[in-house]
């Protein structure tokens, strides 16, 4: 998970492979906490949809790196300096993780879950703070809803508001975070399972 820039002895479909295997293994290291608490299925429903919506550089990137083998080479050359912009990014948030507890780490994909689920970010700032995820006040006594919910809020600003998700999972018959049967996107991520389970059996 260190994003390298590409080396001179590597080839570019090398350089992509290694660069695809990062991304989801920055996705499983950001996600943890949650992915542990969800089923393969979802699991791979909400990968699916972090592909489609996600703004944390891991998905931005392999968003970026999925045209890569449809386009020619001098399209390929161009494309090159925005996927090291968005590694150099990757690399910047890995660091950002390292210094949160795996509590902190937690809140992001939890929020993230339970917006799918249909909670509005009150309900959710509400339950964090209920269930002890998130203080209610300050050291000062000051309450702290609103700074959490202004958090939660940008954590999902990029997603569908849940009118748009339930219009999906009706026209598609998704059941709840079923999210994998966009067929492109699940071929996406059937590729990217393949290509971390071939590192892994390498070290």
């Amino acid at each position: 998970m260190q994003f390298l820039p590409k080396l001179e002895n590597q080839t570019e479909n090398e350089f992509i492979s290694e660069l695809m295997a990062d991304c989801l293994d920055l996705h499983v290291f950001a996600k943890a906490a949650t992915i542990q608490t969800l089923d393969k299925k979802n699991q791979t429903g909400i990968m699916s949809f972090y592909l489609e919506y996600g703004d944390e550089p891991q998905y931005e990137l392999l968003r970026l790196l999925g045209f890569y083998s449809e386009i020619n080479p001098e399209a390929q050359k161009d494309m090159l300096p925005k996927i090291n912009e968005l590694a150099a990014k990757a690399r910047s948030y890995i660091n950002k993780l390292n210094k949160q507890s795996p509590e902190t780490r937690r809140i992001r994909g939890s929020a993230e879950y339970l917006y799918l689920e249909g909670a509005s970010p009150e309900e959710i700032v509400t339950e964090m703070i209920d269930t002890g995820v998130l203080a209610e006040f300050d050291s000062n006594k000051k309450a702290l809803f609103d700074n959490h919910l202004n958090k939660i809020n940008l954590y999902l600003n990029n997603f569908p508001s849940h009118s748009k998700i339930e219009e999906i999972k009706q026209k598609e018959d998704w059941d709840t975070l079923d999210l994998g049967a966009i067929e492109e996107l699940e071929r996406k991520n059937n590729e990217l399972t393949s290509i971390l389970v071939k590192r892994e059996n390498l070290h």
